[in-house]
């Protein structure tokens, strides 16, 4: 069977197939967009969520550290003492051997690692904003310090303000900054990323 075709449908066919492609071309471009939109929106998440934890191990930084200070069960220890001796200085009358003696030792372990992380990444922070010349960012890295490691309590926002001659206002933005560039050394190349 032979189909004959006019000049006519010709063109009309040649202009669907055209139109076809321009559809196609454009849905392909609206799809990579908005999967890059959707990318777009996890990395902010995942930093969001990197920011957010960044603050919350910088808040409980003093809590984490007395609360190694104050375990009551060191490593040597639990490795010459029973059982019955660690629950007892626990206050424990019911426990399951093996995961008693884990918990209590890796929850003290996973502390110290995250405290000597932080300690590390701030101690790296503050040298690197001193090594910079930039008074500015070694002001926000002493800031930082100050409000989250050093000493015993938090100075309160107007002691720092007064200290470092500007605004409470300018401390809380200093204080946001530096969690924000700190982010970037706690937890790599998303914080690095979102940077650029």
């Amino acid at each position: 069977m032979n189909v004959e075709i006019s000049e006519r449908e010709s063109q009309l066919l040649g202009l669907i197939e055209q139109l076809v492609a321009e559809g196609v071309s454009r849905g392909v471009k609206q799809g990579i967009e908005q999967f890059r939109n959707e990318e777009k929106l996890r990395e902010k998440i995942t930093y969001d969520i990197k920011i957010k934890n960044t603050k919350l191990l910088l808040k409980n930084y003093r809590k984490f550290e007395k609360a190694c200070n104050q375990a009551v069960v060191t490593e040597k220890e639990l490795e010459s003492a029973t059982v019955d001796e660690i629950l007892d200085k626990l206050y424990c009358s019911t426990y399951d051997e093996v995961t008693v003696v884990q918990s209590i030792l890796a929850s003290k372990k996973r502390t110290e690692i995250i405290m000597t992380h932080i300690k590390k990444i701030i101690n790296f922070y503050i040298s690197d904003a001193d090594n910079s010349k930039n008074d500015e960012k070694s002001r926000r890295a002493h800031i930082l310090e100050e409000l989250y490691t050093k000493g015993k309590i938090q100075p309160a926002m107007s002691v720092l303000a007064k200290r470092y001659h500007i605004s409470e206002r300018q401390v809380h933005r200093d204080k946001n900054i530096a969690v924000e560039e700190i982010a970037v050394f706690m937890f790599g190349i998303d914080g690095i990323r979102k940077m650029q």
